[in-house]
């Protein structure tokens, strides 16, 4: 097309080179025709009109004379003489000359502009503008940009599929997307402008779309599938998230902003939502993906553009060897029986313990992880004594553990079963201190344990009646804002969240390397899951948070 343009104005150059500006009789109809040309792209559309009738009264039969009375329509209305140009345009539209028929559709298009914006666009869409020169495609485009402004936003959309308007759809969709604030789709149009169209954004500039509604100019962006395959997972962590960044931003005037990215749960899409954010200097940190799979496909994108990136469900330890700036969180659930353990010989001084458990497969894990602490740092478990779930008498297994005379016992139980053995233990006259997990941290411990649970120590995890503090706060705001019960994938989530906005809001200036190396640092985190960390569990385990009974009440161990 250029190649051809250049052609083009080559020719005009020498026609006006050996006609100059003045035509007289003695002049051909095509060199009054060129400078008819000329004097209508310069701003004269009289003069050009002028030309051009004594052209055509010349010449009428001349081959370029269909191409004369198109200008001659453009002429017309550009001197406000709308009826009669139409007349000219609509004589040629069906031409079978591509050239004039290009011509004549644009300046149909032009005039009915004024009047129906939809009727333009659509015989805009029927031009090929290929076959106009380039002064008149400008012209086409910046009549279609300027259309496109006029229609509404619900039905832009539909104009994607009218052939050469797209990029020009996409472009208004992206800059409407990011007028709003609406970052997450107007980052989406760019990345398919960017990739149907390169260079587009070079010629007609990128919409600033990097400022949040917030006042920050940087952004959190989170990657989960929220349709397709696996949206019912990633729309529980997406509710935990925006829990916590819509409680941060209560506190901090210039909190970041949470942008959603859909996967939609396909792979492909995945990384081209990872390039696309790792292009965009405002996306600072990356909350996703879902699945471990999905973590170590983004890992990649994310280690060679140096973008942080926190998946808040992952389970794979390779997503730990990856190393920063690629982390997962870990909430600690498979040692708390170990934290109690080293709490109970190191703080407490207790050797020798008694175990009472059910036959599950959990609880027969922590009573064994129980011993297996106790020993190494050399105390022992006298007596470990099993039921079946759904057992209410343990009289067998109390007499068992009071032959052994324990200092102390552990029960890896659910309040429920708690709240039954308690009672049981002092009627047997064993009155020894107690231990538990996070089965215990049930508000019907409190309801029905009474004096026989005072003073146990239990560790703390995620669950809807959790006596935790930062848990039941979590819960609490959690059902008031969506009107249902959390999941544990939403503490997840809330706590994800509040790992990143931690860091966000610890480094002055925030950027990707800076917060990278804040969470290669990040301490233990407390959150409603529990206790939580990024990467494999490897620190010390007293650091579980624990609580304890004291006067009817749980209050924290600090």
């Amino acid at each position: 097309m250029k190649s051809r343009f250049l052609f083009v104005v080559l020719s005009a150059i020498f026609v006006f080179a050996g006609c100059g500006t003045g035509v007289d009789e003695y002049s051909t109809a095509s060199e009054k025709a060129a400078l008819a040309e000329r004097k209508l792209q310069d701003g004269d559309p009289e003069r050009a009109l002028e030309l051009l009738n004594s052209a055509l009264n010349a010449e009428a039969s001349n081959p370029e004379a269909p191409l004369w009375n198109v200008s001659r329509g453009e002429c017309l209305f550009a001197l406000g003489r709308k009826d009669e140009a139409l007349a000219a345009a609509s004589r040629y539209t069906s031409s079978s000359n591509p050239v004039v028929k290009a011509r004549a559709l644009l300046l149909k298009a032009r005039i009915e502009a004024a009047s129906s914006p939809s009727s333009s666009l659509n015989t805009l869409a029927s031009t090929n503008i290929e076959n106009l020169d380039e002064y008149r495609i400008q012209v086409a485009i910046e009549l279609c940009r300027e259309q496109l402004g006029n229609v509404r936003t619900d039905v832009l959309a539909g104009y994607r599929e009218r052939g050469w308007l797209e990029l020009y759809v996409l472009l208004e969709l992206e800059e409407r997307s990011a007028a709003t604030g609406d970052i997450s789709r107007a980052v989406l149009y760019g990345e398919e402008i960017d990739r149907l169209y390169p260079g587009a954004h070079n010629t007609w500039g990128r919409p600033d779309y990097g400022q949040s509604g917030t006042g920050s100019a940087t952004w959190i962006a989170m990657l989960m599938p929220l349709t397709g395959e696996g949206s019912v997972y990633g729309k529980q962590v997406s509710q935990g998230a925006h829990l916590a960044f819509d409680r941060f931003s209560e506190m901090h005037s210039d909190a970041p902003e949470l942008v959603n990215f859909d996967t939609q749960g396909d792979p492909a899409r995945l990384m081209e939502l990872m390039q696309s954010l790792a292009d965009n200097p405002s996306c600072v940190a990356i909350l996703g993906p879902l699945t471990s799979s999905s973590t170590l496909s983004a890992a990649s994108t994310a280690k060679r553009e140096e973008i942080p990136l926190l998946s808040p469900t992952a389970t794979s330890g390779d997503v730990d060897n990856i190393g920063s700036p690629v982390f997962r969180l870990v909430v600690s659930e498979g040692n708390q029986a170990a934290a109690v353990a080293e709490y109970a010989v190191r703080h407490r001084g207790f050797t020798r313990f008694g175990v009472i458990y059910p036959y599950t497969a959990q609880a027969s894990g922590e009573a064994e992880q129980f011993r297996a602490v106790v020993e190494r740092m050399g105390g022992s478990v006298v007596s470990s004594q099993g039921y079946q779930p759904g057992d209410t008498d343990f009289r067998s297994q109390i007499t068992s553990l009071k032959a052994c005379s324990p200092q102390a016992v552990f029960l890896p139980v659910s309040a429920w079963d708690a709240v039954q053995i308690a009672p049981q233990l002092k009627f047997y006259r064993l009155e020894v201190p107690l231990f538990g997990t996070s089965g215990w941290d049930d508000d019907l411990l409190l309801r029905h344990g009474g004096e026989y649970v005072e003073g146990a120590i239990f560790t703390v995890a995620f669950g809807l009646n959790s006596l935790y503090p930062e848990t039941a706060r979590f819960v609490y705001n959690y059902n008031r804002t969506y009107g249902q019960e959390p999941t544990s994938i939403s503490a997840q989530g809330y706590d994800a969240a509040g790992i990143l906005l931690d860091a966000w809001d610890q480094v002055s200036n925030p950027t990707r390397s800076r917060i990278s190396r804040k969470l290669a640092s990040m301490e233990p985190w407390y959150g409603a899951s529990g206790r939580c960390i990024l990467g494999s569990d490897t620190e010390t385990r007293i650091s579980w948070p624990m609580m304890t009974v004291i006067d009817g009440e749980i209050i924290g161990i600090e």
